[in-house]
């Protein structure tokens, strides 16, 4: 027996919401699409894939783009520096460093007063391919927020930095009272009760 799950068709509605007929209008509602996280995150990995897309034809990888984008505002800053601004661990950074230095994109330098820090700095080819980038990033900004007024983007944005505000303190708040696991995506670093 076929179920509407097993179905290649989207089961029709008892219903149409809107007073509309058409079934193409028709949208599931359930838990996870009301979920906030839920639209948030699958809002993230739609941005993604359509960034993703316009600037693999420049050569970029994904992960690259976010570390470009800080080095593009400060270039220089250390792998651990990357990482902080990043939200990320260290060693993901260190990979993603690695595969932009066999694409051209950065270079390692020591530090010339600490010696003991190494430098990321963007190479000739990450600066020519900087002024296309940031435009693909602002063409994908933009499309975003097609449909919306000025005052709704405003509002948006006002909204999503409170929720990222209030995740951002859970996140560093659970890092410093769990144990010695890693929680992705913290700024902090953990200590040792002992320390």
């Amino acid at each position: 027996m076929i179920t509407n799950r097993q179905s290649k068709q989207a089961p029709a509605p008892a219903s149409l919401p809107n007073s509309s007929n058409n079934p193409m209008d028709w949208q599931p509602t359930d838990k996870l699409t009301e979920s906030l996280g839920f639209l948030i995150v699958d809002s993230g990995r739609f941005v993604k894939r359509s960034l993703y897309a316009r600037i693999a034809n420049h050569g970029i990888r994904g992960g690259a783009w976010f570390l470009l984008r800080v080095l593009f505002q400060r270039d220089g800053l250390t792998q651990r520096e990357l990482a902080s601004r990043l939200g990320l661990m260290e060693p993901s950074v260190q990979e993603m460093l690695r595969a932009m230095e066999r694409d051209g994109l950065v270079t390692r330098q020591r530090d010339e007063q600490d010696r003991r820090k190494v430098r990321i700095r963007l190479t000739e080819r990450a600066r020519e391919l900087e002024p296309a980038l940031l435009g693909i990033a602002e063409e994908v900004n933009t499309l975003m927020l097609t449909g919306l007024n000025a005052a709704e983007e405003t509002l948006l944005k006002l909204l999503l930095r409170k929720v990222r505000e209030t995740l951002s303190a859970d996140a560093d708040a659970l890092a410093t009272t769990l144990p010695e696991e890693p929680v992705p995506g913290t700024r902090t670093v953990r200590k040792h009760a002992t320390d």
